[in-house]
């Protein structure tokens, strides 16, 4: 059998996957992502013929998974958007704003102290660090945010919380990539920090921001019109997954020539064509079209996730590195997210919960294999081996209370158990 046969049948038992699991692990301990990584690492760890997955050091391996998580987030931010019931708004989105505002710089601050005072990082690779850990991941996500769109269901602030938090944070963090790169062989500090202020953190926020809001406005008017012609036609085979992938990879496009944060655009854009929707029923489709393409995609990265770990992607973990991924998700997460919320009125069990899941992903590994592909980071190597861990314990830890935790929420708070 060659090699290729088998990646094929690899990759048909992800999809199969996919569609059937999805429904025999509802309320299970065990989660979707923890079947799929231990399944990537057994097969990766067999005998077999398979090609050795090394983004550490292989320059294609790398670009490969940055274009493949790319695409993954991208999606993966749409559906979010989509999910969002809430119009915004500072009363309505107070929540996700404290966890991007407060939680997120302070997860970043101390994770690259961490990285620079007991790691030995450099200042650069520091920062990199605390960038890349510090975004909670709209993939791998879903089971703490809220469900499809016009759902008839209140949304509740920990899973609102946690969903605005993921569709935010990954355009917002970064600029601290940003900063990492411009760290890694700058002349002036002084300098340095004022160009990035100004145009990582602001010029390519406010465009992303403005794309998003335009883009979203002017693909939901086009949706609408192409839609009313057809239904006059008596055409109704409108295919909305087409159109949602193609709006969605055009705002990120787009707003990425004007050098602007496509992510955030992303985002921005499915929740404006959200509100503007003249139907229920319009969302629900959008949202079950790029959640399909989502999950498929999911799958084979999951596999490939535990590929790079069966194939040393944990060799040059150190005890410091492990401990900081193990601190990051038991402590510091925890306790950035109570600091976000001090001085509010959340009761005491959500916001218990909504610090407790700061989910590492998909997301920390693009961040990653971008700042590795644009700028030679010293420890590197260690970088890498510390996130694959942090990613690890998110899986394992978060995937196993990720259930049990939100019924006891739920049961607190006296709503029904989902």
């Amino acid at each position: 059998m060659t090699t290729h046969i088998l990646l094929l049948i690899i990759a048909g038992l992800a999809f199969l996957g996919s569609f059937i699991l999805p429904s025999l692990l509802k309320n299970r301990l065990l989660s979707l992502p923890i079947i799929y990584v231990g399944f990537g690492f057994l097969v990766f760890s067999l005998p077999l013929d398979l090609p050795l997955v090394n983004p550490e050091d292989k320059a294609f391996d790398r670009a490969t998974l940055e274009y493949i998580t790319e695409f993954i987030v991208i999606i993966s931010l749409a559906g979010t958007g989509l999910k969002l019931d809430r119009k915004p708004g500072w009363k309505n989105w107070a929540s996700g704003i404290r966890l991007l505002a407060i939680t997120m710089p302070v997860t970043i601050a101390i994770i690259s102290l961490l990285g620079y005072y007991w790691l030995g990082l450099s200042l650069a690779s520091a920062v990199l660090l605390g960038g890349v850990l510090a975004p909670t991941d709209p993939v791998l996500a879903a089971n703490v945010q809220v469900g499809p769109p016009n759902e008839q269901l209140p949304e509740d602030e920990v899973r609102f919380g946690l969903t605005l938090e993921a569709g935010l944070n990954d355009g917002l963090a970064f600029p601290f990539i940003y900063l990492a790169v411009a760290l890694v062989s700058y002349n002036s500090l002084s300098d340095t920090l004022f160009t990035w202020a100004w145009w990582d953190f602001g010029y390519r926020i406010l465009v992303g921001l403005a794309a998003g809001v335009a883009i979203g406005h002017a693909l939901s008017w086009t949706f609408y019109r192409v839609r009313d012609h057809m239904q006059k036609q008596q055409d109704t085979q409108l295919q909305e997954g087409f159109f949602v992938l193609a709006a969605t990879l055009l705002t990120y496009g787009i707003t990425e020539i004007l050098e602007g944060y496509g992510f955030l655009a992303v985002f921005i854009a499915a929740v404006v064509s959200r509100h503007k929707s003249k139907d229920d029923q319009g969302p629900k489709k959008s949202f079950r079209a790029i959640e399909q393409v989502e999950q498929a995609f999911l799958g084979i990265f999951l596999i490939a996730f535990g590929a790079i770990l069966a194939k040393g992607g944990l060799s040059d973990l150190t005890f410091a590195g492990a401990a900081i991924g193990v601190l990051l998700i038991l402590v510091v997460r925890p306790l950035a997210g109570l600091i976000g919320f001090l001085g509010c009125d959340l009761p005491l069990v959500e916001w218990f919960a909504i610090s407790f899941f700061g989910i590492r992903g998909v997301g920390s590994l693009y961040y990653l294999a971008y700042a590795h592909n644009t700028e030679q980071f010293s420890h590197i190597d260690s970088i890498w081996a510390t996130v694959n861990f942090t990613i690890l314990v998110s899986i394992a830890v978060h995937g196993v209370t990720v259930n049990p935790i939100l019924r006891w929420v739920d049961r607190k708070m006296g709503r029904p158990i989902k």
